[in-house]
């Protein structure tokens, strides 16, 4: 009996001999991940719903046809026969503000104030951060996004406030007093409303940028308008 163990043994140290070395996983992989699968499951419900929404995206991304919108007829051919009605015509204007930078644009458009190269330089370095900013979200269960719905970013912040900056200066001329009499809703100017979209940073920006505006009146409301999100 001692002799077939001792055959067995033998084997087995060739056999091993002959087998490439096995390499364990350190120590802090498995209890890493064990802590991972249990906080995936622990905050299931926000996973799912935050996977319906990036699926939802991917999609309209692969399948929307923004890039192909054709421009409509020149204004003053649309409006040909009303300026030959008889009457008059109620007239608006229209005054547009871009919403500050998004971590969405942060992340992909390089923007006005970073040149091409600091922007390829710094892409995958960026993307990687967001990557990992937007895992924590989903591991600690929160709704937040970096790219869903992007929140202002920094640069974002900091051009609102040069917005509600530019507002609360003093007009350099009459034109410009009276176009920023009506942004800021001035005694005497013409009735204004704000309309802003949906979307957070849109919602932001007027909310920090016409601060001071909304702080005066209390009781005016900011119309938000779903569908001036993007192109249709």
């Amino acid at each position: 009996m001692d002799k077939v163990n001792e055959i067995l043994e033998a084997l087995r140290v060739q056999a091993e001999a002959h087998l490439p070395p096995r390499e364990d996983l350190p120590n802090y992989v498995r209890p890493t991940l064990i802590l991972i699968c249990g906080m995936l499951l622990f905050n299931l419900p926000t996973l799912i719903y935050k996977t319906r929404f990036y699926l939802k995206g991917v999609m309209y991304l692969v399948l929307c046809n923004d890039k192909s919108w054709k421009k409509p007829a020149d204004p003053a051919v649309v409006f040909k026969k009303l300026r030959q009605m008889e009457g008059e015509i109620d007239r608006k204007t229209v005054y547009f503000v871009r919403h500050g930078e998004s971590t969405w644009n942060d992340t992909f458009n390089k923007g006005s104030h970073r040149s091409a190269l600091v922007f390829v330089i710094g892409f995958v370095p960026g993307l990687v951060k967001s990557v990992l900013y937007e895992t924590y979200l989903i591991l600690s269960g929160k709704l937040d996004s970096w790219f869903y719905d992007s929140p202002i970013s920094f640069l974002g912040l900091a051009q609102v406030e040069e917005l509600a900056a530019f507002l609360n200066k003093k007009p350099i001329n009459e034109t410009e007093a009276k176009h920023v009499g009506i942004l800021r809703a001035d005694p005497g100017s013409p009735p204004s409303k704000v309309l802003c979209s949906s979307l957070r940073r849109a919602v932001a920006t007027v909310a920090a940028g016409f601060r001071d505006r909304l702080s005066r009146r209390r009781e005016e409301k900011v119309l938000i308008v779903p569908s001036l999100q993007e192109i249709r």
